[in-house]
């Protein structure tokens, strides 16, 4: 009798906390992000490393090598807007997260009043962040920019944009998220202070590869393993809430 007396308190306060693993669970369901980091590191890499080859063909004279390498870069930055806009790219990683979760259900979680009433705030940031990176890749194909260095420049562009987007779409996602743009400044001040972590030779694309979109699928691979953690504690509840009823 005073096992069931104790346990009914206990009982209580899983049951209060049904709202807050399922806020936990809708905001870290990461699998439709990693897909997005993947399909965009592979941009990246259509748009980097034809740049980097198209420099060095242009310097030497090479025009038809030149030109290619130009070619392939315009596809992928055709790619880059085409993913970037909600109405297509957008709908595409919709579709994805639907066949992903479908399973488990819908839910969601209301986006702040900013992000409905400003839209254009979005899209502002987004093409200032956008004429940042074409801009660090123009310079760094015409070689004023040393590609051993753009990981610190990109920083001052890169994280205050990534804090933008969690500001942006908070309670939407989960504070885990702030640790990529937290990795992202530590491994700049690493390269500033001389820490020997850069790659050379022909790794060298991997020096921005890494914090870019390594940190982001540590930072989003975490939050999924979380989203896993709170949807066993809201079956558990959830279970719980059954058999409470049915007594």
């Amino acid at each position: 009798m005073e096992t069931e007396q104790n346990q009914l308190p206990q009982d209580t306060e899983k049951l209060k906390e049904i709202p807050k693993w399922t806020r936990k669970y809708a905001q870290n369901r990461a699998l439709p992000v990693l897909i997005s980091l993947l399909i965009f590191a592979c941009i990246f890499a259509g748009i980097a490393i034809p740049s980097h080859f198209g420099g060095k063909a242009y310097r030497a004279g090479n025009m038809v090598l030149f030109w290619i390498c130009i070619i392939v870069t315009a596809i992928a930055m055709i790619s880059l807007f085409f993913f970037c806009v909600p109405k297509w790219g957008g709908k595409i990683i919709e579709r994805i997260s639907q066949r992903l979760y479908g399973a488990e259900g819908t839910v969601l979680i209301a986006g702040p009043e900013a992000m409905k009433k400003k839209r254009w705030l979005g899209y502002v940031v987004g093409m200032i962040f956008g004429s940042c990176v074409i801009g660090s890749v123009i310079l760094g194909s015409k070689g004023f920019l040393a590609i051993e260095y753009m990981q610190p420049i990109s920083a001052l562009y890169c994280v205050p944009f990534l804090i933008f987007l969690y500001c942006w779409q908070r309670p939407m996602v989960s504070p885990i998220v702030l640790l990529w743009p937290i990795l992202y400044t530590i491994h700049a001040i690493l390269i500033v202070v001389g820490v020997p972590i850069l790659f050379t030779g022909n790794l060298r694309h991997w020096n921005m590869m890494l914090p870019v979109f390594g940190y982001g699928f540590l930072a989003h691979i975490i939050g999924h393993f979380y989203s896993r953690y709170a949807l066993k504690k809201l079956k558990t509840a959830a279970h719980l809430q059954e058999n409470t009823n049915e007594q």
